[in-house]
């Protein structure tokens, strides 16, 4: 077939009857949680504005600051965050498809330099077990480790990540054993709770801390009340393992 023109119907027609190519599927969104607070204060910010740049994906933050943007494509996404009264924040955040991630936005009432905007990718097991949803309620009352924390302090027993934590002790009563206790009145021990189930022994080591998503630690009767039934008066320390966990 030496005519161009010939060929290049023939070549039209052949195009034709190829089955259409699919279009490169899009990867899920994710998710972004967080919390707007003043710079110097840290006290939250209620009404801030916070979205996607350039899109309709905003919302205002509550009274406690917090905001939750669901739906955020996947990649790198232009966030801002502005409030009446405070210099207009701006920052590039990746996105991870299918996860949530979490950051906390800081705003200055002076246009000073900010340092760039730090992001978690909150673990899916804890948001699974309402881990966070406590921190956010029960914040002032009590404490959370997470699995990032846990890996800084490269701890090798379980008992090397409750030191320093606020009314806890931790005592050596021999034989390589410790005791935790709260460090308040007579100095009792904890309820130990682990995946939810309490865990009838006072040697807390027995957990390793390479198994640990996350920890919960309630000083007193002031703790959530799935924790209450079991709970004395003297706190409740709940350890959520990485069993189920995809990180």
């Amino acid at each position: 077939m030496n005519n161009p023109a010939r060929l290049l119907a023939a070549l039209s027609i052949l195009a034709a009857c190829l089955p259409a190519r699919p279009a490169l599927a899009q990867e899920p969104p994710g998710r972004i949680v967080g919390k707007v607070v003043d710079y110097k204060s840290g006290k939250p910010l209620a009404g801030a504005r916070v979205g996607i740049n350039g899109t309709d994906n905003q919302t205002i933050s509550d009274n406690a600051g917090g905001f939750v943007l669901t739906d955020v494509p996947a990649g790198i996404q232009p966030l801002e965050a502005e409030l009446i009264g405070y210099e207009t924040r701006k920052g590039p955040i990746r996105v991870l498809s299918r996860e949530t991630m979490e950051l906390e936005i800081r705003l200055s009432t002076q246009p000073i330099q900010l340092p760039p905007l730090e992001v978690s990718v909150r673990s899916g097991r804890l948001e699974g077990v309402g881990f966070y949803e406590r921190r956010d309620e029960f914040g002032a009352q009590g404490s959370f480790i997470t699995r990032a924390e846990i890996e800084k302090k490269n701890a090798q027993l379980f008992t090397d990540l409750l030191y320093n934590q606020h009314g806890l002790k931790v005592d050596y009563v021999g034989a390589g054993r410790r005791r935790v206790f709260i460090n308040r009145g007579v100095g009792c021990t904890p309820m130990l709770w682990v995946d939810g189930n309490v865990l009838d022994n006072t040697n807390f080591d027995i957990i390793r801390p390479e198994v640990i998503e996350g920890i919960e630690i309630y000083i007193g009767a002031s703790m959530p009340i799935q924790f209450h039934y079991a709970a004395s008066d003297c706190g409740v320390i709940a350890v959520w393992t990485r069993r189920g966990s995809n990180r």
